[in-house]
């Protein structure tokens, strides 16, 4: 197996296919030196008094709102994202876990507590929570900063230091990030990252980390499982989705209509969160919806996002021509087998990137493809359904269950739905948002993952939940010291019935019947 001595990694422009930059490959040797030196900062980087470690959080704060227009001109040009959607998808989410951090009061604190048995109480216990050690990230490239960033702020306000795999299509990103943080006074090696591609994230995914968070898909996602298994280093999955939304006949059509085409083609709909599956129950206005959400589809405008005469571009590029032809081809199956485009279905090659028109389709059902597999394109399917409990029923037949979303007026009965649909977020009347806010858990259920990024429960699996139980010494021996004995069987079934039923006296009674036995079973016959 090479280790990548020399070799480079070409970066495109999505947009143009025009290679803007070249960056040695890490090799094999270097990523190990990197993990020794990843740990001995973290030796000295976890003794930080907390307040320290949010300082590199405030320094990060003001290099982000210093560089954020460089930031997103980089990431239009290697990714291909609008530059609108860059600041509310990209740099907002970050400034929002900055400031949330730096609040200082919603992160995992030392807590004593006393325990409930009376014969416990001399103990004095605690619970701390220390830094774990040195946090593995893979993260992906279709939101390749705010992904990264939000975990490595976590990450280092608790203590940790972090080695950052990125995404090789989003590799000039990535060291953008670690020169904002190299901008920070924040000690060397604290923060590191490593470039390559999928060799590299196999032989990073094996290295004995204390913990490995991983954002992808499915398939690579269980490799990297496999990997960390070698090492037993716990894992956090994120493996995109397949997200539902349920519209029910009350639904406003305006807004209806402009959330779902939002949610549908945000990114080029290469979000894990996106709409992928809309189902529609029937009503008098479902037609007047499909008709507004085809309206405002016609009107979206898509092209070069590096161009800034173009300023009003709803729509980039697909990333690559592998993630082209997999859109065409699910839009494609879906025809032949009935479904019906409603506008769009066509690669835009006369635009010189690799540029899908914005689809809307209709007539699917979940015998094609394009409503069972991830599609991570511009591309929304529209279900019609007679009933709500269909619509439910038809939400939750899907291998992933990450977000879904519902619509209606009603708020109170999209209560009672959000409690029968298979998801980790649930939003009413808009989508995707939830991500961009670090109070609120982000996560699925079944092929989209497990764990939990964002929120107090994300910090949970950046330290070591610790407990101290302290004792005063003692004159006596406790009770369930050896040595054992009659006298030690009466005490713990007196104390536990006692205790247990509430009644002393049935505790007494059943104890002094055990003597008696006893005592008959020693008497001479």
């Amino acid at each position: 197996m090479t280790s990548f001595e020399t070799e480079f990694l070409n970066c495109l422009n999505p947009s143009n296919k025009k290679i803007i930059g070249s960056i040695p490959i890490t090799s094999f040797s270097q990523i190990d030196e990197i993990f020794q030196n990843a740990t001995l900062a973290f030796n000295s980087f976890k003794d930080n008094h907390f307040s320290l470690r949010l300082n590199y959080i405030k320094e990060f704060k003001t290099m982000l709102l210093n560089s954020s227009d460089e930031i997103v001109d980089l990431i239009a040009s290697e990714i291909g994202k609008p530059r609108t959607e860059s600041y509310l998808a990209e740099i907002s989410p970050c400034l929002e876990m900055c400031d949330w951090l730096i609040k200082g009061d919603n992160l995992p604190k030392a807590k004593t507590f006393k325990l409930t048995n009376p014969i416990l109480w001399s103990k004095n216990n605690q619970i701390i929570f220390e830094p774990l050690g040195v946090i593995g990230i893979i993260s992906p490239w279709n939101y390749p900063f705010s992904i990264p960033v939000m975990g490595i702020l976590m990450a280092i306000a608790l203590g940790n230091a972090v080695i950052l795999k990125p995404s090789e299509k989003a590799s000039l990103i990535a060291l953008k990030i670690s020169e904002l943080f190299k901008a920070t006074t924040l000690p060397d090696n604290v923060l590191n990252v490593v470039i390559g591609g999928s060799v590299t994230g196999a032989y990073f995914s094996k290295l004995p980390l204390a913990r490995l968070v991983f954002t992808g898909s499915p398939n690579i996602g269980k490799i990297i499982m496999q990997n960390a298994a070698s090492q037993l280093v716990p894992v956090s999955l994120e493996l995109g989705g397949k997200d539902p939304a349920i519209v029910l006949a009350d639904a406003p059509i305006d807004p209806t209509a402009q959330g779902i085409v939002w949610g549908g083609f945000t990114n080029s709909g290469q979000a894990c969160a996106s709409i992928e599956r809309l189902y529609l129950v029937k009503g008098k206005d479902t037609q007047k919806l499909i008709d507004k959400i085809v309206e405002l589809t016609q009107k979206l405008k898509i092209g070069d996002t590096t161009q800034f005469n173009q300023k009003n571009i709803d729509l980039g590029p697909l990333i690559d021509s592998e993630s082209l032809l997999r859109v065409d081809s699910l839009v494609q199956d879906a025809v032949n087998k009935g479904a019906q485009l409603l506008v769009g279905g066509k690669t835009r090659e006369d635009l010189g990137g690799y540029f899908y028109e914005p689809t809307v389709l209709i007539n699917v059902n979940h015998q094609m493809k394009i409503m069972q597999e991830e599609i991570f394109g511009p591309v929304l399917p529209i279900m019609l359904v007679d009933n709500l409990n269909e619509a439910i029923d038809l939400a939750n037949d899907s291998d992933f269950a990450l977000c879904a979303s519902i619509w209606t007026k009603n708020t109170q009965q999209a209560k009672k739905i959000a409690s029968k649909v298979i998801a980790g977020t649930i939003t009413i009347n808009d989508c995707l948002f939830a991500f961009a806010c670090p109070q609120m858990p982000w996560g699925g259920l079944k092929n989209s993952g497990f764990g939990r990024s964002h929120s107090f429960y994300n910090a949970l699996d950046f330290v070591n939940i610790k407990t101290i139980s302290n004792d005063a010494p003692s004159r006596f021996a406790k009770i369930w010291w050896y040595p054992y004995g009659l006298h030690s069987e009466i005490i713990a079934k007196t104390g536990i019935l006692s205790l247990h039923l509430r009644d002393f006296n049935k505790g007494i009674n059943s104890s002094i019947s055990m003597i008696k036995a006893i005592k008959d079973n020693f008497s001479p016959k």
